[in-house]
């Protein structure tokens, strides 16, 4: 069991060390054939509640169907980072314009905005260092999305290049699975 957290160590800098390594155009691309995918999804569609993540650094940028979606009035909700409680809140998103730096350098949603409780999201789309065949997820490590995706009811979609996608992961107990993984090649 000691060797677990070693081996998600390797992979968590391989995989930041690949995707930091795309060309921006690449990068652009590949996210938006992801967006498109996403869009595809019949739950997507359907959904009126949809939680949303702002991405870091070079994971899949997920900006532009914040912005259809908000256009389509969907209700948009990102997370905003309490560190001191080491959790995540999700507010209401009306503009990217309203977006302010947190704490990890990510934009966030202003704490005035309204909250949306964890059990109403209808579709969480999840961001992570890597996923496998059987929906295993390793994200950086400090647990803020397992906890959201051990409580919520809510589609757990996780999103990522296919190269972040292994045939099984070294997981712990409290690692949490997603309901289906999105890459630009394929849909799991």
């Amino acid at each position: 069991m000691e060797s677990i957290p070693i081996l998600k160590s390797f992979i968590r800098r391989d995989v930041v060390k690949r995707r930091d390594n795309l060309n921006f155009e690449r990068w652009k691309n590949l996210s938006l054939v992801i967006c498109s995918r996403i869009k595809q999804l019949e739950e997507y569609k359907k959904a009126k509640k949809i939680a949303f993540y702002f991405a870091k650094g070079k994971e899949v940028n997920i900006n532009p169907l914040i912005g259809e979606a908000i256009l389509e009035g969907k209700e948009v909700f990102l997370p905003r980072t309490i560190v001191s409680e080491n959790k995540l809140v999700f507010h209401q998103v009306f503009t990217f314009g309203e977006l302010i730096p947190g704490p990890f350098g990510l934009l966030e949603p202003p704490s005035k905005n309204p909250v949306i409780d964890i059990e109403e999201f209808e579709i969480i789309l999840v961001p992570g260092i890597a996923f496998d065949w059987n929906k295993g997820r390793i994200g950086y490590g400090g647990g803020y999305y397992d906890r959201i995706l051990g409580i919520t009811s809510g589609k757990k979609i996780g999103i990522a290049f296919s190269f972040q996608v292994f045939k099984e992961l070294p997981l712990e107990p409290h690692d949490q699975r997603v309901d289906l993984v999105v890459t630009e090649k394929e849909i799991f």
